[in-house]
């Protein structure tokens, strides 16, 4: 026991070294300056699929094309699991897709969007009625 201990101590230090050695900070990767606005196209009520409009542009405020977009609903305050949505891009920057918030109550809605090597995700809460 006190050997695997050593072992994970030994593997702790390494992470924390490394961490800690100079030009580390170019490691990870910035999250692009993108704004996604998140557009539902009618009232949405539980348990009934609803059509969701991802607006994306860029730093400059030009449309972000040919990105991968998934939707991610969870429910806050029971564990239901992920249920996820793929969108399709239908205009220069603008993906649609269909989510089921499948009972009422608070949800976290993710936006995930990957392009090339960045990737973004953006989090919207929804409460819905029935």
């Amino acid at each position: 026991m006190a050997a695997a201990l050593v072992g994970w101590l030994r593997v702790l230090l390494s992470i924390v070294l490394l961490a800690a050695m100079p030009g580390a900070a170019n490691i990870a990767l910035a999250a692009p300056d993108w704004k996604i606005v998140v557009e539902p196209s009618t009232k949405i009520r539980a348990n009934y699929p609803s059509e969701m409009r991802v607006r994306i542009s860029n730093a400059k405020g030009q449309p972000v094309s040919g990105a991968t977009v998934e939707l991610v609903a969870n429910m806050i305050d029971m564990d239901h699991g992920e249920h996820k949505s793929p969108t399709t891009m239908t205009a220069p920057g603008v993906y649609d897709g269909k989510v089921n918030f499948f009972m009422s109550g608070a949800w976290s809605l993710d936006v995930r969007v990957k392009k090339g090597s960045e990737t973004f995700t953006h989090k919207a809460r929804f409460d819905i009625k029935d």
